[in-house]
């Protein structure tokens, strides 16, 4: 054989173990890398808003409104202080689009249910919904949600 063949083979054998060895120690696991890439679509209202609201029973108000992740569940906001019912008091809304689902739910012995509409640009969500205290009376509201 040729002493030339064998050198070249030989060169070419370790130009492809050294790509490898440069591509396995170059793959390094990051356990900062956020597996959805950021596009957790509940990011765009996580904040803390303020809430002009207008009820049937109390007429217009103003008050504070959290709206956090749910961690048990990637498509559920948690609000605190929804209908001004105490900044410990949590409401579960579901995302869809640009839209906030309230499921009838009984929170501090009222039951609540509603929607609210998510500005295109998320500066500002409109909601509308019931609340009946157990009285038998339920209260019509309608809220504006803007940004703090």
């Amino acid at each position: 054989m040729n002493i030339q063949f064998i050198r070249n083979k030989l060169l070419k054998s370790l130009a492809g173990i050294i790509s490898v060895m440069l591509l396995v120690t170059s793959c390094e696991l990051d356990d900062n890398i956020d597996p959805d890439n950021g596009s957790d679509p509940r990011d765009n209202i996580v904040d803390t808003w303020r809430s002009t609201e207008i009820s049937a029973i109390y007429g217009k108000s103003s008050y504070i409104v959290d709206i956090a992740k749910e961690p048990l569940d990637s498509t559920e906001v948690v609000l605190s202080n929804f209908y001004n019912l105490g900044i410990d008091t949590e409401v579960k809304g579901t995302l869809n689009g640009y839209k906030i689902y309230i499921s009838a739910q009984v929170v501090n012995g009222n039951e609540i249910s509603g929607e609210g509409n998510i500005a295109g640009d998320f500066s500002g969500i409109n909601f509308v919904y019931k609340v009946e205290d157990g009285s038998g009376e339920k209260d019509n509201v309608s809220a504006e949600f803007k940004r703090m």
